[in-house]
């Protein structure tokens, strides 16, 4: 997917300088994949849901017109079994698969993939995150049964991605009635390699192989999807994963640094192994946003202060082994497009310096500074929310260095779709949260770009800056890839400057829990793990 989305005997660190990785294309088929989240889906509708979890369940139910590989990014025909680009650019005609199915047992028309599109659109499906990437699609037809057309108004750099990989294609008997479409989140009438079987709020979603999907007989699909059950499982505690996984619970589950560290013992190295690979799968970003909503963080001062109060460093030490990377505004600082900007360091006499620039005193000496907005005393109280039990101890940190500057931090965990209900109506002062997924070059409007302030939108922190939205606009009409470099790092420079968010961390390495009950290729392909072509052990 090009969209980002909202966010566990230890092995060498891989790295992807090594031999090309191969799937194993006479993977035998069979088994069950125990897979573990650390929190359960918002939902698993095909296009309302904009979070990770929802995502890593929806690319086995549900599928689109093509796919990119794990080890070369190269898009690869899926529903679509071929596709053609006019010369202009703007006309982009696919050609479908005449052996796909729903799993309601329906073919796949032109119909559908031109009512997938519809859906996006919708507004109750709420679905603004996903609207920048299709914002220059004027019109489709549908040419025949088994043929689609999309038609330009704008060139845009990311159209046939867009198109092939941000787009689940849906059934419209099934999605068409929006009134009973929007009630369908805990369910799903998919076309992907697996079918919903069961879902069992906050325990387990369970989805079986779909005997009537196309993949299982394409040649360059070979060797994906090769279980026959998929168990979804959700774990919050760092400490019952590992235990699980010890135990033979969980076959595969996500790690955070921490969770890697931790495991240990037991029957780690013998039956179950912590995984620690570098690779080029995009990076997640860690960061504090401020509601700019709020009177107190329209002042960039008082932003730029609560930055200085925050020490970077000494966590990624503490908590991250030194592994990551300091972030130092939007985008990856290893992208060709990263912010000429520096870090913003811990630096507690500075922070106080700016908010008494920003008019904070403490007039009544109560240990909290003050000032007077719009003819009221307000203190420099706020509230933080986080949806991560464990990550509270950096927060911590946090809240006891403002406090030696006068500055109150409330501190609030939140169930995760608590949190992004809290998001979403902008409830919150703080907020903790990482960017993750997109594609190997992103695209900047989801996020940062004004029209994406909205309920459904990524923009959360109601982020506005006018000549930030034109080097956007500007850069994604660009074709030509260095000149799009350098005016997206010129976006990226001037939010890193407008200090909207705390920009953290990101990782250097990605790790996993593996269990010996499942074979796989190796331990990461170039783009990501490729959990999708990996197969039982006792499969024949």
């Amino acid at each position: 997917m090009i969209s980002k989305l909202l966010l566990v005997l230890v092995a060498a660190t891989v790295s992807t300088s090594a031999l090309a990785l191969e799937r194993n294309m006479n993977a035998p088929k069979g088994g069950v994949f125990n897979y573990s989240m650390d929190a359960e889906p918002e939902n698993i509708h095909p296009v309302m849901s904009g979070d990770v979890y929802s995502r890593y369940v929806k690319e086995y139910l549900y599928d689109g017109l093509c796919d990119n590989d794990a080890e070369t990014w190269e898009l690869m025909p899926h529903i679509a079994e071929k596709w053609d680009i006019s010369k202009d650019g703007l006309t982009f005609t696919f050609f479908l698969r005449k052996d796909a199915y729903f799993h309601n047992g329906e073919n796949i028309t032109a119909e559908d993939v031109k009512f997938s599109y519809e859906a996006v659109l919708n507004p109750k499906h709420e679905a603004l995150n996903m609207l920048p990437y299709f914002d220059k699609v004027k019109s489709v037809d549908v040419v025949d049964k088994y043929t689609v057309r999309f038609n330009m108004s704008e060139k845009y750099f990311g159209t046939l991605t867009t198109l092939c990989t941000n787009m689940y294609i849906i059934p419209k008997s099934v999605y068409g009635d929006i009134t009973k479409s929007v009630k369908l989140q805990k369910d799903a009438v998919g076309s992907g390699p697996y079918k919903l079987e069961k879902y069992d709020k906050a325990q387990l979603i369970v989805a079986k192989k779909f005997d009537k999907w196309y993949g299982d007989k394409v040649p360059h699909l070979k060797g994906l999807y090769n279980f026959d059950q998929v168990n979804f499982r959700f774990t919050k505690d760092d400490n019952i994963l590992i235990e699980r996984l010890k135990k033979g619970d969980v076959d595969f589950a996500r790690f955070t640094t921490d969770s890697y560290k931790k495991a240990t013992g037991g029957n780690f190295g013998k039956t179950v192994f912590a995984v620690k690979v570098e690779n080029s799968e995009p990076k997640t970003l860690s960061f504090i946003g401020f509601n700019l909503q709020k009177e107190i963080f329209k002042d960039k001062n008082t932003r730029l202060a609560f930055a200085h109060l925050v020490n970077r460093e000494l966590m990624i030490k503490k908590f991250f082994n030194g592994w990551n990377y300091l972030a130092t505004g939007p985008e990856f600082v290893k992208s060709p497009a990263a912010q000429n900007s520096k870090p913003i360091p811990f630096d507690p006499k500075k922070a106080q310096t700016l908010l008494a620039q920003a008019g904070w005193t403490d007039s009544d000496k109560d240990g909290v500074l003050d000032k007077t907005v719009n003819g009221q005393k307000v203190d420099l109280r706020v509230s933080f929310i986080y949806a991560n039990k464990d990550s509270e101890k950096y927060w911590t940190i946090v809240k006891e260095d403002a406090k030696k500057a006068g500055v109150d931090i409330e501190l609030k965990f939140l169930e995760w779709n608590s949190f992004i209900k809290s998001i979403d109506s902008r409830s919150f002062d703080l907020m903790a949260m990482a960017w993750g997924g997109g594609d190997v070059e992103s695209d900047p409007k989801q996020i940062w770009h004004s029209t994406s302030n909205g309920k459904g939108g990524s923009n959360y922190i109601n982020y506005n800056n006018p000549e930030v939205d034109k080097l956007i606009d500007q850069g994604r009409g660009e074709l030509d890839p260095i000149k799009r470099r350098d005016i997206f790092k010129k976006a990226n420079t001037l939010i890193a400057d407008d200090v909207p968010y705390i920009f953290l961390w990101s990782r250097k390495f990605e790790y996993y829990g593996q269990s010996n009950k499942i074979k796989r290729p190796g331990d990461t392909f170039k783009y990501n793990f490729g959990y999708r072509s990996w197969w039982s052990a006792s499969a024949k």
